[in-house]
């Protein structure tokens, strides 16, 4: 008799992980969570990774990171619901699970390297500078989000 709905059961995939994050930070964006400069850096990381839109600045990995910058900020501003919250930190584990997983070498580039050892070896010089330069040190510490975690206080606090 009682009317509990089954919860729905929703299978990740790149597309619908960044679609959801993307409605998330609408959510966010509607409760007033963002300042106007933000607002617009996040509109260009949803119109490159939704629309497909080449930004100058923005490739997808930086639209990924930004858009979890965002979903972020909203939970700080209490934009979510406890529900919502729960699905989108899974959705932020996955994102951040695939963005972690794409900067690493696969097996089968050891392969290719094999094959053709030329074209490799002149890329990569280039994907090794940044990863010893300063400037990519600096920009993972923007990408931490481990000091956004605030402690949750045991008592309310008394007005």
């Amino acid at each position: 008799m009682s009317n509990v709905e089954e919860p729905a059961v929703i299978t990740l995939n790149d597309n619908n992980a960044v679609e959801i994050l993307s409605k998330y930070v609408e959510v966010a964006q509607q409760k007033g969570a963002f300042l106007l400069q933000e607002a617009e850096i996040l509109k260009r990381s949803c119109d490159v990774l939704l629309n497909f839109i080449i930004d100058q600045e923005i490739n997808l990995e930086m639209a990924k990171q930004l858009l979890i910058q965002g979903a972020v900020k909203g939970q700080r501003h209490g934009a979510y619901t406890l529900n919502d919250a729960s699905l989108l930190h899974k959705v932020v584990q996955f994102i951040t699970n695939s963005l972690q997983a794409a900067a690493q070498p696969a097996p089968q580039s050891a392969a290719q390297s094999a094959a053709q050892p030329a074209p490799q070896s002149a890329a990569q010089p280039t994907a090794q500078v940044p990863e010893d330069s300063e400037p990519q040190e600096s920009s993972e510490d923007n990408y931490d989000l481990s000091d956004l975690a605030e402690p949750i206080p045991l008592k309310p606090k008394e007005v």
